[in-house]
C-alpha cells in the first residue's frame, strides 16, 4: 500500500482519456463539470503536455504541487466512532479494546472522516444501529465509501454505494476490498437523482445542497423509511428542514461549526 506524501495536480479544461496516461505514478482523474484534475505522485508535466498536445479539446488551466495533508485538510490519523477504529492502512497501531479495526485509504477523494459532515454522519449512523439494524442501505454520493463500509461493519446485510465520479467509485471499491466486504457492498457509478428510486431500509446522503434539494423534491425520497443526510450549511439546512418536516420526523441532528447533519424517519 503506497503512502501518499506529495501530490502533483494538473487542472485541465476538457475530459481526459485516461488510457493515454501511461505512468506508474498516476493516481487518478477527478472530473468536475467541464474540468479534469489529474493526480500523480511525481512531477509529470511533460506527460501531461504530450496528452494535451494530442487533443485539440484540452487546455492546461493550472498545475499544483502540495503535501498530501494540505489537499485532505489535515494529517490522516486513527480515530474512533463508536465501535469502529479507522486508520490509514499503512499505519499499524493497536486497536482499542472492543473496537473493529477499519483500514481506510481515502486516496485523493474527500471523505476521510476529518470533515464535520462525514464525522457527524458516522456518529448518527452508529446511533441508528443501536436501535435498528437495517437489512439494506443505500449510500448516495459515497465518495471514499466510508459510510458504506461503516454500515456493513455495523451489521447491515447489503449496501449499494453510488457515486457519479469514477475516481470516487474506484476509491470506494478499494476500501471495500481492504475490509473484506465485497460480498456485502456493491459500488456503482450513477446519478443520485436516478438512484434515489432504489429501495433501501436506510438511505445515506452526504452530498451538496443543490443535489439534496433536487432529491427531496422527488416522491421517491418520501417513500424512504429512514434517512441520514448531511453536507449542508446553516441557512440551507433550515430551508431544507422546513420542507422535510412537513412529511418527515426529525429524530436527531448534529451541528459542528456551520455544518448540519440530520436523521429523519417517515
Amino acid at each position: 500500500m503506497r503512502h501518499y506524501e506529495h501530490l502533483y495536480i494538473y487542472e485541465i479544461e476538457g475530459e481526459v482519456d485516461e488510457s493515454l496516461i501511461a505512468s506508474p505514478d498516476y493516481i487518478g482523474c477527478w472530473n468536475e463539470g467541464e474540468s479534469s484534475f489529474l493526480f500523480f505522485h511525481s512531477d509529470q508535466r511533460s506527460l501531461v503536455d504530450r496528452v494535451i498536445s494530442g487533443a485539440r479539446t484540452l487546455r492546461l488551466v493550472d498545475a499544483y504541487d502540495m503535501p498530501y495533508e494540505e489537499w485532505q485538510g489535515g494529517t490522516l490519523t486513527p480515530f474512533r466512532v463508536g465501535p469502529l477504529w479507522f486508520r490509514p492502512p499503512y499505519r499499524k497501531e493497536t486497536t482499542p479494546e472492543g473496537c473493529r479495526d477499519v483500514p481506510f485509504d481515502p486516496g485523493v477523494v474527500f471523505g476521510t472522516g476529518l470533515h464535520p459532515t462525514t464525522y457527524d454522519c458516522l456518529h448518527l449512523l452508529v446511533d441508528f444501529f443501536k436501535v435498528n439494524i437495517p437489512e439494506t442501505v443505500l449510500d448516495l454520493g459515497t465518495g471514499t465509501g466510508i459510510l458504506a463500509v461503516s454500515a456493513a461493519l455495523l451489521g447491515t446485510k447489503r449496501v449499494l454505494a453510488v457515486d457519479i465520479n469514477r475516481l470516487s467509485v474506484s476509491t470506494a471499491r478499494r476500501n471495500v476490498r481492504l475490509n473484506g466486504l465485497d460480498e456485502v457492498i456493491e459500488v456503482v457509478e450513477g446519478d443520485a437523482l436516478e438512484m434515489i428510486e432504489r429501495e433501501a431500509d436506510l438511505t445515506l446522503m452526504n452530498i451538496h445542497y443543490s443535489v439534496l434539494d433536487a432529491i427531496t423534491n422527488r416522491e421517491a425520497f418520501y417513500r424512504k423509511k429512514s434517512v441520514i443526510l448531511s453536507g449542508v450549511l446553516r441557512s440551507d439546512y433550515y430551508t431544507l428542514l422546513r420542507k422535510l418536516q412537513k412529511r418527515r420526523r426529525l429524530v436527531r441532528e448534529r451541528r459542528t461549526g456551520h455544518w448540519f447533519t440530520a436523521w429523519f424517519e417517515a
